[in-house]
């Protein structure tokens, strides 16, 4: 491993750790600078007014330099090419903005990686060479490329905890819970980056293609653990919401058999390799609800996966969809670890968790209270029965139709 890789572990390593912005911000323009040899670097964000990207952290730049660089949103957006692409752009011949600002502090060419976040363009890591004749390597580009995607998830988890913590009054306990569900996820996407770095490499060394099929199957992990981080992003930005009286319901027509299959479907292909658990489903060809679907999908994907997470031994996931009366009536069950009945009553709580071998789980007690608060913003319901522990778990959601 280069030494570049190396000082790219270095800043994961550092960012997994980290919650503070600053020093998060720091150490991702430090590490910028390094791995590609670069005189200066530095990070732009989006204002908060949405109207400026503007220099939030730097390295090697000047402060002037600092408060007079800003690019109005509407023109970054222009030159963004996607969440894959980059620009190297020669500042003396073209430069983006001010040619005076750029001349004054002797900046010639700059390489701008997009910092993306819910699909959207956030923000840029950039990195500057005095020299306009100099260029980036491959190499540099490479470990930009990957810099820039763990920073932007380094980046927006930071900012969540800082407001999800001036929310809480237990906030010491909310941030050891959330911190380490949300890092859970960057583990394994941090190996897997470095996986494909040294892969990488070495089919450059050697002259050979690349595994295009292991680099498939590591990307398709990738993708899940991405989702997964995304899913506990959203479940926690509905409760905060939920608590200020501001979780809304789009409400219209939708397919909620499709929506099921379509749950179902992501979990077979989700737990195909580690080959432990099977699904049953039984949905009628279609089933209208009047609802609001991304907080109904939410609703199953939180579901159906406490079904397959507290079944860690495997067994039939069944999932069932029908008409009962004036309302719809999901039924998720599992043949997994069960509830004790005194802690029936009390879950679907925020932040509650089962005791008994369900402390021994990973997980923030949140997705029962999100799927709760969601059915019965519907005008519906939700229920949890198990008969014990080892007895499996049956939860049914209500919908009216």
């Amino acid at each position: 491993m280069s030494e570049r890789a190396r000082r790219l572990f270095r800043a994961s390593t550092h960012l997994l750790r980290d919650l503070d912005v600053e020093r998060i911000l720091g150490e991702i323009v430090e590490a910028m600078r390094d791995i590609t040899a670069a005189d200066a670097a530095s990070i732009t964000l989006l204002n908060d007014e949405g109207t400026h990207f503007e220099i939030v952290a730097s390295a090697g730049l000047s402060e002037r330099y600092v408060r007079a660089a800003r690019t109005p949103a509407a023109a970054g957006r222009a030159l963004y090419r996607g969440p894959e692409e980059h620009l190297v752009v020669d500042l003396s011949r073209s430069p983006i903005g001010d040619p005076a600002l750029f001349e004054e502090e002797r900046l010639g060419k700059v390489l701008a990686i997009p910092l993306v976040r819910d699909g959207e363009l956030a923000g840029a890591l950039n990195a500057y060479l005095r020299d306009a004749t100099a260029s980036f390597s491959e190499e540099d580009i490479d470990l930009a490329h990957v810099l820039a995607a763990e920073a932007s998830v380094a980046v927006a988890n930071a900012r969540l905890f800082a407001q999800l913590a001036r929310e809480q009054e237990e906030k010491e306990r909310f941030l050891s819970i959330v911190s380490h569900e949300l890092r859970t996820p960057l583990t394994p996407l941090k190996a897997l980056a470095q996986l494909l770095i040294s892969r990488i490499a070495r089919s450059r060394e050697r002259g050979q293609p690349v595994d295009l099929e292991s680099l498939e199957r590591n990307l398709r992990t990738i993708e899940r653990q991405v989702d997964r981080m995304n899913g506990l992003v959203t479940d926690l930005l509905s409760v905060s919401r939920a608590g200020r009286g501001a979780l809304e319901m789009d409400r219209r027509p939708f397919d909620l058999a499709e929506s099921v299959r379509d749950a179902v479907a992501r979990y077979v292909d989700a737990t195909r390799e580690e080959g432990r658990h099977r699904f049953a489903l039984d949905a009628p060809a279609s089933l209208r609800v009047n609802a609001d679907e991304a907080r109904v999908e939410q609703v199953l994907m939180n579901l159906i996966g406490n079904a397959v997470k507290y079944s860690p031994h495997g067994g039939t996931v069944r999932v069932s969809v029908a008409p009962a009366d004036d309302a719809a009536v999901v039924t998720i069950a599992d043949d997994g670890i069960g509830i004790p009945s005194a802690d029936l009553a009390r879950l679907g709580g925020a932040f509650t968790r089962g005791s008994g071998k369900a402390a021994t789980f990973a997980g923030m007690g949140i997705g029962l209270h999100v799927a709760k608060l969601v059915a019965e913003a519907h005008g519906g319901s939700l229920r949890i029965e198990s008969a014990g522990e080892d007895q499996g778990t049956t939860v049914r959601v209500t919908l009216p139709l």
